[in-house]
């Protein structure tokens, strides 16, 4: 099995039952055919001492993961701060026989005051 590991500049966490968020780093990619994997993912929450193991089955078909993570991207701004971005939807589907992770997000645009809905690529390595 290969492992998916999250950096930099995303930030991707699971939702216990306590409604605590605990940081994932890293999930394992099973790959069960050209059109299907299986990713898994365990962790202890450090407020309820709760212990968590999870496999969500990948197909070409979108799947929506939003009611397990909260996934952020850190974007750089002006003057030492950071701007952090909370994706609405966080959806996967192997698409070319490659995973894809994928989310939603709505932003307001300055200039001429329209929410605007963006998707942007979850990007991620192979360990």
């Amino acid at each position: 099995m290969k492992s998916l590991e999250f950096k930099y500049p995303i930030m991707v966490f699971a939702k216990c039952g306590c409604t605590n968020q605990v940081p994932v780093t890293e999930m394992l990619l099973e790959e069960k055919s050209p059109n299907s994997c299986d990713l898994h993912y365990n962790f202890t929450c450090p407020v309820c001492s709760g212990k968590t193991e999870k496999s969500l089955s990948i197909t070409e078909d979108a799947s929506d993961f939003t009611d397990l993570f909260n996934v952020f991207k850190t974007i750089p701004a002006l003057k030492d701060e950071l701007s952090i971005i909370k994706l609405d939807a966080v959806k996967g589907k192997v698409k070319d026989g490659t995973l894809a992770l994928y989310g939603k997000y709505s932003h307001l645009r300055f200039w001429d005051n329209v929410v605007q809905n963006d998707i942007i690529k979850i990007p991620y390595s192979i360990k």
